[in-house]
């Protein structure tokens, strides 16, 4: 596809600015904000300072790859999220494995959204993997945040597969927001790698 192709597919694709995949583009495009993000967050929803101890605590005390990962489920304010991500990249050979095999079956917006923090942050560049399996993934939201991956940890080669899927996104489930991922994915790799 040439760079002019690619021009055209941005310029005329749908662009929904609400969506849970520019959510996510957004977060990580901004990562260095983050702390900012975490203060203004906490000044607009004041925390329970009781139960952000008590997930703090069983972060804390998690000492199993499994035990890591099965907290990724669960609904966290985005900075203790993060204090998690971090505790599984600490111990990333143990907790990849387990991350990449729930990634095939998971149909839990929660762990998609936490497992997708995790592959954008993990040392390992996940892209040939995500290649690889993605015909086996069972949800088409996972499929979605995996492209934001492969727009950012990928390269111009992905351009193509990614305009197929996000017009394949767009066809199939118009009602969704699935194309996001793909499109602002191409968005990411046009920029690093057309301009």
């Amino acid at each position: 596809m040439t760079k002019s192709d690619v021009k055209k597919f941005l310029d005329t694709h749908r662009n929904i600015e609400l969506s849970a995949e520019r959510f996510e583009y957004s977060l990580h495009l901004y990562r260095d904000a983050e702390d900012f993000m975490f203060e203004e967050a906490n000044k607009i929803f004041p925390r329970n300072q009781e139960e952000r101890e008590s997930i703090e605590k069983m972060i804390d005390e998690a000492s199993s790859s499994d035990e890591i990962v099965k907290l990724l489920r669960k609904g966290l304010e985005l900075e203790t999220c993060i204090k998690l991500i971090k505790k599984a990249m600490d111990i990333e050979e143990e907790t990849l494995p387990i991350i990449q095999k729930k990634i095939l079956t998971t149909g839990q917006d929660v762990f998609i959204e936490n497992a997708l923090k995790y592959l954008l942050r993990c040392k390992t560049n996940c892209c040939d993997w995500i290649v690889e399996n993605y015909q086996k993934i069972r949800s088409e939201y996972m499929k979605s945040m995996l492209c934001l991956v492969l727009g950012f940890r990928g390269d111009a080669s992905m351009i193509d597969f990614l305009i197929e899927e996000a017009k394949r996104f767009e066809r199939e489930y118009p009602d969704e927001t699935y194309d996001q991922g793909a499109a602002l994915a191409v968005q990411e790799l046009s920029v690093r790698f057309l301009n």
